[in-house]
């Protein structure tokens, strides 16, 4: 019995300087315990009361993650969403979290400024602009069919040929 305590403490402060250092999805810090060979019962009873006390929180992990992404160098929907899939929170709650961040005029929004600074690199490098090359770039960055459409209807190719020239 005792051993079986000491080994609860010794996860409990393994948790605790993990969350200190950044915070942590239910599924990532399940792994570590497991990874640091802590058994089920301990890690279950451990993670139950960390999420009692709300250290660790998926739906408010996801916010923070969307918010941080779009402010770096801004992700697509689908992107945003594979990555915090692979982190372990469930779909319900990405969803939930990128309505409320992420409208889809913001993302259109984001799109068309990632193309924009797109087109400058490419014209920078002195090549002509294409559908095509902005099509892949933002699909890379996992922007949805829709939200390309819509952005390469909107950018004036012509406009940016005639930037380039003067």
């Amino acid at each position: 019995m005792k051993k079986n305590k000491d080994e609860t403490e010794k996860a409990k402060k393994y948790a605790f300087r993990l969350l200190s250092q950044r915070p942590y999805t239910e599924k990532e810090l399940q792994d570590k315990l497991f990874k640091k060979g802590y058994t089920k019962i301990i890690v279950d009873t451990l993670q139950k009361g960390l999420k009692d006390l709300n250290f660790i929180n998926d739906q408010e992990f996801a916010l923070s993650y969307i918010e941080t992404k779009l402010s770096e160098k801004p992700k697509g929907r689908y992107l945003l969403i594979q990555e915090l899939q692979r982190k372990g929170i469930c779909r319900e709650v990405i969803e939930q979290s990128l309505n409320k961040l992420l409208p889809k005029k913001k993302e259109s929004f984001l799109a068309m400024r990632l193309a924009e600074r797109k087109i400058k690199e490419i014209k920078s490098l002195k090549k002509v602009p294409t559908k095509q090359r902005i099509y892949l770039y933002l699909r890379s960055r996992g922007f949805g069919e829709e939200i390309i459409e819509e952005v390469i209807g909107k950018i004036n190719y012509a406009t940016t040929e005639q930037q380039q020239i003067k």
